[in-house]
């Protein structure tokens, strides 16, 4: 499935075209798609058109809805007006953000901080240490960072640095544990990925 600009069409298990999409990066509106409703998402067809302009686009998205017309008598269903199945993203359940500490205890020792970030990459598979929340990032490398989470469809935590109540000078802790400089930091399977540059390096030449 191509990651640059194109056209797509989703078929069901019986081979039904439902949907007929066009996309700034198709990969990414596939996956989305299959995620929320696979039981539309039997199979994909594709056209790739990475440099075309949003009239192309629109061209391209027209003749294969008027071929479905012309062969089958109607719009695909996921085209039909008032049907919003495909077109409207679902809400991501929130999550709120791990804690490193009860929060009730006298001030974490550095020493006594390290080790429950260790303990918190280890035990959760992919971990976002940013400013702020998933929901209200505080930074604008936190914000796409998490963006690109989002955008992968995987199930990530987060740990705000900021949070002082509960994660005590993490802010200035973390950057000692991992050795790297900045936040928002990425760890995956207990290891640090890197920060924003690295991961939206990585998710735009499709490694990530």
């Amino acid at each position: 499935i191509p990651a640059t600009a194109g056209v797509y069409a989703v078929y069901d298990e019986r081979d039904a075209l439902q949907y007929v999409g066009l996309s700034r990066k198709v990969n990414a509106s596939v996956k989305v798609h299959a995620f929320e409703m696979p039981q539309y998402c039997y199979a994909v067809k594709c056209m790739a058109l990475p440099d075309a302009s949003k009239a192309d686009l629109q061209a391209a998205w027209k003749t294969w809805v008027m071929e479905h017309v012309t062969t089958a008598g109607g719009l695909p269903p996921g085209n039909a007006p008032g049907n919003k199945l495909f077109s409207e993203r679902r809400a991501r359940p929130s999550k709120a953000c791990l804690r490193l500490s009860d929060g009730k205890t006298p001030q974490m020792t550095a020493d006594a901080l390290k080790e429950a970030i260790g303990t918190c990459v280890r035990e959760h598979k992919i971990v976002a240490f940013i400013k702020g929340t998933r929901e209200e990032p505080d930074c604008g490398f936190s914000h796409r960072m998490i963006n690109v989470l989002n955008e992968l469809m995987v199930d990530y935590d987060t740990v705000n640095v900021l949070d002082d109540y509960y994660n005590p000078n993490l802010l200035f802790v973390i950057k000692d544990f991992s050795d790297w400089p900045t936040i928002p930091q990425l760890y995956v399977d207990g290891e640090l990925l890197g920060g924003h540059d690295i991961v939206n390096s990585m998710h735009e030449s499709g490694e990530l």
